[in-house]
């Protein structure tokens, strides 16, 4: 699977003050991440340096080079910024989503196929993954050490389901 040299980090959901600063919709690990990249895209490949990084509860808002009026920041509503993958701090033993998605999930002892990831989601505190089985039943798993043996982003995501996570029919 080809990995995307640039990947979707935030997206520009207001202005912030008079003076070009835009307010982020963090799609990273969340701020602490963020502050640690220096440039950023849209995705017509215009790109910015980012200073001036603060957190607002969720969000975050910074200033982007060349943009320093309201106005400015207004153009810049509703776009999505990238970085480029090596920017982006990655700490050990984890993967980006994107990484993940469309990878088979195997049975960490026998190999046996369960089926595909085809999402990953955070309601809360956990991951949770999607696998859609070749029946095309979704079963939801939370990612957690106890089922998930292995993540190979070249081959698959290696599990060790409970018993009845999966029914027979569909394995």
């Amino acid at each position: 699977m080809e990995k995307k040299a640039y990947l979707e980090i935030a997206k520009i959901i207001n202005t912030h003050g008079v003076r070009g600063a835009v307010k982020l919709d963090l799609w990273c690990d969340g701020p602490q991440t963020f502050k640690k990249i220096k440039r950023v895209y849209l995705a017509n490949g215009v790109e910015y340096a980012v200073s001036d990084v603060k957190t607002v509860g969720a969000f975050a808002v910074c200033s982007l080079s060349g943009v320093t009026t309201v106005e400015d920041a207004m153009k810049l509503k509703n776009k999505i910024l990238f970085a480029k993958r090596e920017d982006i701090p990655l700490a050990e033993g984890a993967h980006f989503i994107c990484d993940l998605i469309g990878l088979p999930v195997k049975d960490a002892q026998t190999g046996e196929v369960y089926g595909t990831l085809t999402e990953v989601t955070r309601p809360a505190l956990q991951e949770i993954y999607e696998i859609t089985t070749p029946s095309g039943q979704k079963v939801l798993m939370p990612a957690v050490k106890q089922f998930i043996s292995k993540i190979d982003t070249d081959d698959a995501v290696y599990i060790t389901p409970i018993d009845g996570f999966f029914d027979d029919e569909t394995v």
